[in-house]
Formats: C-alpha cells, structure tokens, sequence
C-alpha cells in the first residue's frame, strides 16, 4: 500500500490499532480518545522521512520519541482527555498538531505539557499546536 500512494501520490485513509505499522504507513496519524462518544485529540505529523523500508524503520532516530508519544496517549492521555479539555476552548474540527517542529505551541490535550511522559528509548522530539492556545 505504501508504494501505492508514494508512486500515484493518492491519499489514503485507513484505521488500524496497529502503532507500528500507522507509523510505517502514515504520513500523519489521528488520534482518538476512548468510547462511544470518541472524538479526534490530536493529529501527530509523522517525522520519518517518506521513503522508509519496512525492514529498518524503526532504526531512524525520530522512530521511538514518536512511537512513544503515541503510546502515551494510548494508555495515558485517551482516557481522561475529555475531562482535560472540559472548560477549555477545544475545537473538535481543528485538534492539535504534533510534530518535530520547535516552534509548536501546547497540545489541547496536555494542558501541562506537550512532550510525552521520559521514554526508554531517545527523547521524543514532538510539539504540538493548535488553532487557538490553550491556558491551564
């Protein structure tokens, strides 16, 4: 699938709980919180270069600061995001942007920080923004 789209530059939408494989496949990944009233948190910007090989992605530097970003929301963040959000200025059509970006504000979805909790592996490179700032 993924030389599919590289070679007829088509967008593809797909879902899948598989971390690894939305990395190797996607160029950016959504984010959804948890249960029936589930809702975009975040849009993370897929830092890994375009032409990737299956075989040694996760070789790349950037590969585990964002596997473990994503991770964090899985297990940490989806659960007790609505109650994070509640009070403050959350646009469900625009979510956060995360990215390798410096200059990226806070993420809606961590009013305290952006960086994902310290990772075994190097240090994520994430930041996030949005359309309107957030303040705790």
């Amino acid at each position: 699938m993924r030389r599919i789209c590289l070679e007829t530059g088509q967008t593809v939408f797909m879902i899948t709980h598989d971390v690894d494989e939305a990395i190797y496949l996607a160029d950016r990944i959504v984010l959804m919180t948890n249960g029936p009233d589930a809702m975009f948190a975040e849009i993370v910007e897929n830092p890994l270069p375009k032409e990737r090989s299956r075989t040694d992605f996760h070789r790349h530097p950037l590969y585990y600061g964002t596997r473990n970003h994503i991770i964090d929301f899985l297990i940490a963040r989806s659960k007790n995001f609505a109650g994070a959000i509640a009070g403050k200025s959350f646009d469900r059509r625009h979510p956060p942007v995360c990215g390798p970006s410096s200059r990226r504000r806070r993420c809606n979805s961590r009013p305290r920080r952006c960086r994902p909790s310290p990772p075994i592996a190097p240090p994520s490179p994430l930041r996030c923004s949005n359309t309107e700032r957030i303040r705790p």
